[in-house]
């Protein structure tokens, strides 16, 4: 008989196979449960930390170099970094700006800090309204403040809010630095300038050593030197010339660069040849440096001033010169007659011109002559112009006379029928005005125009006067011979008196070219009477107002002016400041200042008009060198007289007050050239911060099989420079 059901056993065993089942899938369960709560925790993990480091990335490349400050000062890895945000109160999605447009407001600062207590945390402060009056110490005793208590609430300055969030409170490593200001001075073309930022620090008032010290040099680079233009570390913001800085350190010496550039045509080169070779340069953080006085998009006016690399005004080490602020003009000869004398008559010379032997006048008692300055033209830009007509010494006086002259520039270069309006001309003889020609004696004569006028090169001019002649067939004149030629080089209109209106209007009147017989041979040739040569001269005076320098000094410091100059004997220049608190609207004056006709003269080392003021400003008004002789002609310089032979030179204008301190941007203008080395940069010893890196870990514990514990970590790096540094 057959029996149904199981036996004790087989349930057993049934049970056991059964269980063993479970306990595997369990297990395969709780396995895979605790890989994907690890998986789980390490991509949240990944997240928090890329979260974190994304929004700390983006605040930090919004702010700028020079609000960015950390604390403790210099003593790496720093506990926090505080720095500004811009606002944006008209919610229009843009950062707001200054009325101008040109500035960013800063309304917010942010605090990250490292809690370093248990629990160890990463927190962000966030202060709103942000203090715009908070000096730099402010500033950094705020974040010292936040690191200690926590939290910024109890850490507000005037004015502000401030709220505290914990960004991690598992916190594992949370370090902050700053980017290494190392750079290379390579470039395959000498001289290539480069302007770089170094970085920015917290200066306080007073001279600092900005340290260049070599450490290495680039693969292609023939060696280790340092080529700088202008240098900046000041509040100012205003670039220092770096020859003209005091150096330490490695042999320097002043480099000629070239004009054409921003600077005053030099920079400065440092001898280093191994690594840990040391340029150290002495700036200002309270100074503003003029030498370029017209440079590119500055603010200037002038009246008969240039600017201009003068080798006249070299100091030493400067041979080649430097840039200066003087008068316009030349002290020199600007054309000779001798251009249009081309005749084969033998010369004679007289103060370095040549002209011919006498010739006796042809034509009748009077003609108007005129004598069109030809030839290759002026070649030498200035003032006068200064005719030079020579006095026959072989006549007896009250022969030969010359009356009414006059010139007038002109273009027209074979025309005699000319009608131009003609400016007069005074007669000198040895820097003496006399009343008419007959008061001179044998010798040179001179004819300029009462009030100097512009003589630029390239330009023809026509000499017009009246030629009597008591008796024509004995007299006799110093003339040079002119070829026969279609262009006519003299021209002449016969009769007449002096001073009728055939001096001044040529129009209808019969023209023909002037001849003269050979007082030796009887030959009839076309001539040029008296006329030797022209000259030109400095403008007599003129003044230069400068740009306006924003010192950005707002605590009513007093200013002082210095300058060094070069000034001539009888020669004059006077400075002038003035200083304010407001801009006039085209930016070029200062508007709370006195106007310049009521500011009073300084001298050098004073202050000034309005000098507590942030804005200054200088004016100089330039007198020229007086001479009594003719360029060229010897001495007379410094002496009453109608020329202008010299002019005072400006080379170099310095603002100082006591200043305050402030977060500034360190800076040059490398002069990049093949020889040159890389190099980092300090100021007074202490790192400049060029930008943040932030490098954070967090971690969380999770279980594994058999209870233990696994600490699961998330590490991310970030390096970031700020790109509204300047704004």
């Amino acid at each position: 008989m057959r029996r149904n059901g199981y036996t004790l056993m087989e349930t057993m065993f049934a049970v056991g196979i059964f269980a063993l089942v479970i306990g595997m899938s369990l297990g395969t369960w709780l396995l895979f449960m605790y890989k994907s709560n690890r998986v789980s925790t390490q991509a949240s993990l990944d997240m928090d930390v890329r979260s974190v480091v994304e929004r700390f990335r983006s605040e930090i490349r919004n702010t700028a170099r020079e609000t960015i400050i950390f604390y403790p000062e210099q003593k790496e890895p720093y506990e926090a970094v505080g720095f500004a945000l811009a606002g944006d109160q008209d919610s229009d999605g843009l950062m707001d700006m200054d009325a101008g447009g040109s500035n960013i407001l800063w309304r917010q600062t942010v605090v990250y800090h490292v809690w370093n207590h248990s629990p160890h945390q990463m927190r962000r402060t966030l202060f709103s309204n942000r203090n715009q009056e908070a000096s730099y110490a402010d500033r950094y005793n705020q974040i010292a403040s936040v690191v200690t208590s926590g939290e910024g609430e109890g850490s507000c300055l005037s004015g502000e809010s401030a709220k505290t969030m914990v960004l991690f409170s598992n916190l594992f490593t949370g370090r902050l630095w700053h980017a290494e200001a190392k750079f290379d001075g390579y470039a395959p073309v000498a001289n290539t300038r480069d302007r770089v930022s170094f970085g920015s620090l917290a200066l306080g008032p007073g001279a600092h050593a900005v340290n260049f010290t070599i450490t290495g040099k680039n693969p292609n680079s023939t060696g280790r030197a340092l080529r700088l233009d202008q240098v900046t570390a000041s509040v100012a913001g205003w670039p220092m010339e770096a020859e003209l800085c005091t150096a330490a350190g490695v042999a320097t010496a002043p480099a000629f660069v070239g004009q054409g550039l921003a600077s005053a045509a030099y920079g400065v080169k440092g001898a280093a040849s191994t690594d840990g070779d040391r340029l150290s340069l002495t700036v200002y953080n309270d100074a503003i440096e003029e030498c370029v006085f017209v440079g590119e998009g500055r603010n200037v006016t002038f009246s008969n001033t240039v600017v201009r690399l003068d080798a006249t005004n070299a100091p030493s080490g400067f041979e080649d010169g430097v840039y200066v602020a003087k008068l316009d003009g030349q002290f020199e000869l600007a054309w000779r007659s001798r251009r249009q004398a081309v005749g084969s008559l033998t010369p004679v010379s007289y103060e370095n011109e040549f002209v011919t032997s006498d010739l006796r006048f042809v034509p009748g008692t009077n003609c108007a002559v005129r004598i069109p300055v030809l030839g290759q033209f002026v070649d030498r830009d200035g003032f006068g112009p200064i005719f030079r007509m020579h006095y026959s010494g072989f006549v007896t006086p009250n022969r030969f006379k010359v009356w009414d002259p006059a010139f007038a520039p002109t273009e027209t270069t074979n025309s005699p029928s000319l009608s131009v309006p003609l400016t007069p001309l005074r007669i000198y003889q040895n820097g003496v005005l006399k009343a008419k020609w007959e008061d001179c004696t044998a010798g040179y004569v001179d004819l300029r125009p009462e009030k100097l006028v512009p003589v630029y090169a390239g330009q023809s001019f026509i000499l017009s006067f009246w030629l009597t002649v008591d008796t024509p067939a004995n007299d006799m004149i110093r003339a040079m011979q002119i070829p026969d030629a279609s262009t006519w080089c003299c021209w002449m209109v016969k009769g007449g008196d002096a001073g009728t209106a055939a001096a001044q209007d040529w129009s209808g009147y019969s023209v023909e070219p002037l001849r003269a017989k050979d007082a030796f041979t009887g030959n009839v040739k076309l001539c040029v009477p008296g006329l030797v040569c022209m000259a030109v001269n400095y403008a007599e005076g003129g003044d230069y107002v400068s740009h306006v320098f924003d010192t950005k000094s707002e605590a009513g410091a007093a200013k002082t002016i210095l300058w060094e100059s070069d000034v001539p004997a009888n020669a004059t220049l006077k400075m002038y400041a003035r200083g304010g608190n407001a801009l006039t609207e085209d930016g070029f004056g200062i508007s709370d200042a006195s106007a310049w006709e009521n500011v009073a003269e300084v001298s050098s080392g004073s202050t000034f008009s309005g000098n507590t003021g942030r804005y200054v400003q200088f004016r100089s008004v330039f007198t020229a060198q007086p001479a009594s002789l003719y360029p060229a002609a010897g001495s007379g310089f410094g002496s009453a007289g109608p020329y202008r032979s010299n002019s005072p030179r400006l080379r170099r204008v310095l603002f100082t007050w006591d200043g305050e301190e402030k977060y500034v941007d360190v800076a040059a203008q490398l002069l990049k050239s093949p020889d040159c080395g890389i190099f980092r940069v300090d100021v007074d010893g202490r790192d400049l911060v060029q930008g943040v890196t932030m490098e954070i870990e967090i971690f969380k514990d999770v279980r594994t099989q058999g209870a233990a514990k696994e600490r699961l970590r998330s590490a991310m790096t970030a390096e970031v420079e700020p790109r509204n540094s300047g704004k």
